[in-house]
């Protein structure tokens, strides 16, 4: 008996042990010592261990896909982050860097705390760095390869740096001819007295080719509407030319924009080399040449409920070297009970619009890569008792491919005009310019109908026709030196618009003698950003943007500029403690006789709107972090405004905002939510205490994308 009560307590026990080892730590918290040199943020992504979520990440998870779950303590997982914490140190030239580990189990409330202590050392810096292998190459190219991969010997050892050397090298090599280059591993030599360190580079070029003949291989339903002669013309390497990987790259690339092709590739056929000559296969699978979009429009603009169709047709290759032609018409009604008893536009008793489009777009011009675009248009609208219109119009654009190696990798130009013609009813007018009176004067409603009648029927005659012309021409044009294009890191980006308004039209009127009132200005407008790797990650980001505007009139009057072509401020993407287009001057510049349009009129008069500025400066400091899986966060200060002229800058005149976001990182673009707060308000400067935090303090917005 005894020997049975013995063999169950052992049992117990051991049950209890087994039990015990088997119990699971929530791991809360994860920290980092003697990190001097990197943040405990940047580093804690490079291990495996991760921290638990707090309990409304969690709480979220079992309720949604958002959120995350517990994550419990692995002592396994020990060594495979030291070496882990190891290999980034390293590869950031700390090469003496050791590394110790501490945890910490609170068996009461089932908690985990893991400690790593640091003793990051002195880093190496770079001593030299040399290319081996290339010495039979051409002589430029050793001088400028040299020449780029040279490094700066007061700057740490970083193997990103030296990837960077190897990657360029090799990219380079391969555009220009040596398509079988290859790279040894780098070799690396520290001298650890002195603390610097020599890489050495070793490629293998090959030799260098050059592009004996060009193969097509063409499938799909449209594939007997293209012709060979057609792909080599939009892929652009001729024979004879030198192997480049980048040509090769940017001709797929023109293979799509074409639209003519489900998929397609350009590849080199390296088993049919011959000497130093290699032939290429352009494969492209050809979908069909037409296609028609029917489309049923219902929506309910105006308070209205609106029916009508829409129809666009698209002719690929029209007229082949893959031009595209597209003709689009759209009509709805507003009555669509009397437009089907009287099936004609041109009926006193229709109301709605109707809109046709014709656009024709190639990809090459005078045979360069110009992506060329002509379009033209037709709108016509009658709305009741308010106006009818009439719109012409024509835009023709020009978006250049430009070389590889230039600062500017983007530039396009356009040309826009424009003919209007609006005729208002008395009653519309009527009802604008007594909201325009209640809303400026304060007028109460029947005083302000009274002055508006007496307005229109008196100083008007009873009926206003506006008539303009408008016509822009302008360039687009930047550099992206960023490292992503939707979440950058690193670098930086510049955006110039140079815009020129109407002088066309200003001088086609003086060549037939006609008369021209609109006014003639020029528009630019500079854009910066710049990211500052002060996090060494790339999924945090300190971001700085500055922008600049001037509006130059240089005949006619100022106030007659159409809003629309006007500077603001404020919104989601500008300074964000204030609404969209909130910042604005506040004299006032708006010209009735200036045959303003409908959108200007129905804005100034019956909302209020604010008529922008002609001189913008605003700005932006961002820093946006991750704090979980794609969540992450951001902290933001903006300022900004608008004013009538440059001259009229004042510094106490600049609204300052500030505040947070939250952030989610899907696998196309960012979504966002932001949170402005005025922190400074040049028309309010009453203390923050003494407003209303709901209505005259906070502002959100939500977007897609990142703010810049």
């Amino acid at each position: 008996m005894k020997f049975k009560l013995l063999y169950i307590f052992i049992f117990l026990f051991a049950a209890g042990l087994l039990a015990q080892s088997n119990k699971k730590y929530e791991l809360t918290q994860i920290n980092f010592e003697g990190n001097s040199n990197f943040s405990s943020s940047v580093i804690r992504e490079m291990i495996f261990s991760k921290e638990s979520p707090n309990w409304l990440s969690q709480l979220l998870n079992k309720i949604s896909s958002l959120g995350g779950k517990a994550v419990y303590f692995d002592s396994l997982l020990i060594q495979s982050d030291i070496n882990a914490l190891k290999n980034f140190y390293q590869a950031k030239g700390f090469f003496k860097v050791k590394i110790n580990s501490n945890y910490e189990l609170d068996t009461s409330n089932n908690e985990a705390r893991l400690t790593y202590t640091i003793f990051e050392s002195q880093p190496v810096y770079f001593n030299s760095l040399t290319l081996k292998g290339l010495e039979w190459i051409a002589s430029e190219f050793q001088e400028l390869l040299a020449d780029y991969c040279r490094v700066d010997t007061n700057k740490i050892y970083e193997d990103a740096i030296v990837d960077e050397k190897k990657n360029y090298t090799l990219s380079f090599l391969r555009d220009h001819g040596f398509m079988l280059v290859s790279a040894d591993r780098p070799t690396v030599v520290i001298d650890t007295i002195k603390n610097k360190v020599d890489v050495e580079l070793k490629f293998t070029p090959g030799n260098r080719y050059k592009i004996s003949n060009l193969y097509t291989q063409r499938t799909g339903k449209g594939f007997e509407l293209v012709d060979d002669n057609l792909l080599e013309e939009i892929v652009g390497i001729k024979i004879g030319s030198w192997y480049s990987n980048y040509d090769i790259q940017r001709g797929q690339v023109r293979l799509f924009r074409t639209n003519l092709f489900t998929s397609a590739a350009v590849m080199s056929v390296i088993s049919d080399t011959a000497g130093n000559n290699v032939p290429l296969n352009i494969g492209a699978d050809i979908g069909l040449m037409h296609e028609l979009s029917p489309e049923i429009i219902m929506n309910n603009e105006d308070n209205t409920f609106n029916l009508g169709l829409a129809l666009n047709f698209i002719k690929k290759n029209f007229l082949g070297d893959a031009r595209k032609f597209t003709i689009g018409t759209s009509a709805a009604a507003q009555n669509i009970s009397e437009f089907f008893q009287h099936p004609s536009f041109a009926d006193s008793a229709f109301y709605g619009y109707f809109d046709a489009r014709v656009s024709i777009e190639q990809p090459f011009l005078f045979g360069e890569p110009i992506t060329t675009k002509l379009e033209t248009y037709f709108t016509a609208q009658k709305r009741k008792n308010e106006y009818n219109s009439t719109i012409i119009g024509g835009r023709l654009s020009f978006d250049f491919e430009l070389p590889q190696f230039t600062y500017f990798n983007s530039f396009n130009a356009y040309l826009n005009v424009e003919r209007s013609e609006y005729d208002y009813k008395p009653a519309y007018l009527k009802n604008l310019f007594s909201q325009y009176f209640q809303i400026k004067n304060g007028y109460q409603k029947d005083y302000a109908d009274s002055l508006a009648g007496n307005y229109v029927d008196k100083d008007l005659s009873g009926r206003y026709i506006s008539q303009s012309t408008n016509a822009a021409i302008g360039i687009n044009f930047g550099a992206n030196k960023t490292n992503d294009t939707f979440f950058p890191s690193n670098g930086y980006a510049l955006s110039f618009l140079l815009e020129d308004a109407n002088s066309i039209p200003y001088l086609i009127s003086k060549l037939f003698k006609s008369d021209f009132t609109r006014p003639l200005f020029f528009k630019n407008v500079i854009t910066s950003s710049f990211y500052l790797p002060v996090y060494n990650s790339r999924v945090d980001a300190l971001g700085i943007k500055f922008k600049i505007g001037q509006i130059f009139t240089y005949r006619g009057e100022q106030s007659a500029i159409p809003l629309n072509q006007r500077l603001y401020a404020g919104g989601s993407n500008s300074v964000r403690g204030w609404g969209t287009r909130q910042l604005v001057p506040k004299k006032v510049e708006f010209d009735l006789a200036a045959n303003p349009t409908q959108d200007d009129l129905e804005s100034f008069l019956g909302k209020g709107a604010a008529t922008g500025g002609f001189f913008l400066m605003e700005g932006s400091v961002e820093t946006r972090n991750r704090i979980f899986g794609r969540v992450g966060t951001a902290l933001f200060i903006d300022y900004g405004n608008t004013w009538n002229g440059y001259k009229e800058f004042r510094y106490d005149e600049i609204a300052v905002a500030a505040g947070f976001g939250l952030r989610y990182y899907s696998d196309f673009v960012p979504l966002r939510i932001d949170f402005g707060f005025k922190i400074y308000d040049p028309k309010d400067r009453r203390p923050m205490v003494k407003k209303e935090f709901w209505k005259e303090i906070l502002q959100f917005h939500i977007g897609i994308g990142e703010a810049f």
